[in-house]
Parts: C-alpha cells; structure tokens; sequence
C-alpha cells in the first residue's frame, strides 16, 4: 500500500470511528484534534506509518476499535504503535493525575515514534486547553496543563523539534489561563 493510501485510510477510519465524537466543551469535533497530532507528527519528519498511528492513536481508547482490528487494516507497525499510546482499561477510573504519572511511566519505555506521538498529543490538548473551552474551568485547566509536564518530559529525547513546539503551548496556555483570571499569577 502506498504511503497515501494508507495515510488516507488511517484518516477516514479515525474520522468514521470518533463521528459524532467533540472535545471537551462540545464544540470542536474530535477528529479535529488527531488531524492536528497527525500534522505535528508528519511536520517532525516522521515515517508514514507512525502519522498513520498518530490519526488512530485514540480510537482504541475512545471507541470500539479493537488493536487486533487496527492491526488487519493497518499492520502490525501501525497497532504495535496505537497499543503504547492507548490507556489500559483499569485506569479510565482513576484520578486523572494518576492517570497521567502512569502514562509517563508507560510511554518512557515505548519506541521513539509513540513517544514522538504522544509529545504531539500533549501539544494539541494543551492548545486546546488553553484557549479555556467551555467545560473547562480555569484552575482545572491550569491542573491539566502542569499534569502533562511528566508525561511529555517522559518522551522528550525522542523529539526535541516536538518538545520545543509542546514547551511554547505550555507558555501560550499559561498566558491565556492568566489573562482569564484578569492576569493574577497566583490562584
């Protein structure tokens, strides 16, 4: 399969799979946010297969797609890589910053290109998070962007051209996030 086609496969079933799917708020759809991981991820000058993983990297997690259904369509590199990206199901109860301290330990030990990924997918939901989307108040937004630090700084050696672009979200959203709260620093 040509690097296109399977780009453009990848795309339609993360677009089929997340339908009717937003982000937080419920005002942008999902899909929108693993184009944008797609994009950093192919911008990074990664391989097709790993932007590939980067459009599915949540439709495991976020839907009814198994691994084993990735792996037919899209081979065992693509999935192998979805599979390190994706939350065990024991953790969705969890508190979100155990969450993130286990998915910081998970991910140091995955390929450079899951860890590569998941830089790119902390960047987009710390931009998005940022822009302080309904459903989102300030300090819990502040919470979730300082919650990423460990993870991202868990993958950092395998993309530093992502990690730099991650570091200047944090700094935007942090702004954004103070400027909410009429420019205070502290809460």
């Amino acid at each position: 399969m040509s690097d296109a086609a399977l780009l453009l496969r990848a795309a339609d079933c993360a677009a089929r799979a997340h339908a009717g799917q937003t982000r937080k708020g419920g005002a942008v759809p999902y899909v929108n946010h693993v184009i944008e991981v797609a994009r950093l991820v192919a911008e990074d000058g990664r391989e097709a297969e790993t932007v590939a993983a980067a459009l599915l990297h949540d439709v495991v997690e976020d839907t009814q797609t198994t691994l084993a259904e990735l792996e037919r369509a899209f081979g065992t590199d693509v999935a192998a890589l979805v599979g390190h990206l994706t939350d065990a199901p024991e953790w969705e109860a969890l508190p979100r910053p155990e969450r993130k301290r286990r998915q910081a330990a998970h991910i140091a030990e995955a390929p450079a290109e899951a860890r590569a990924i998941k830089i790119a997918d902390q960047t987009s939901n710390v931009r998005d998070v940022g822009r302080l989307p309904r459903g989102w108040a300030p300090v819990e937004a502040e919470a979730y962007v300082a919650e990423t630090g460990p993870v991202v700084d868990a993958c950092r050696d395998a993309a530093p051209r992502l990690a730099a672009l991650y570091d200047a979200a944090v700094r935007e959203a942090r702004a954004g996030l103070a400027a909410a709260r009429g420019g205070r620093t502290c809460s």
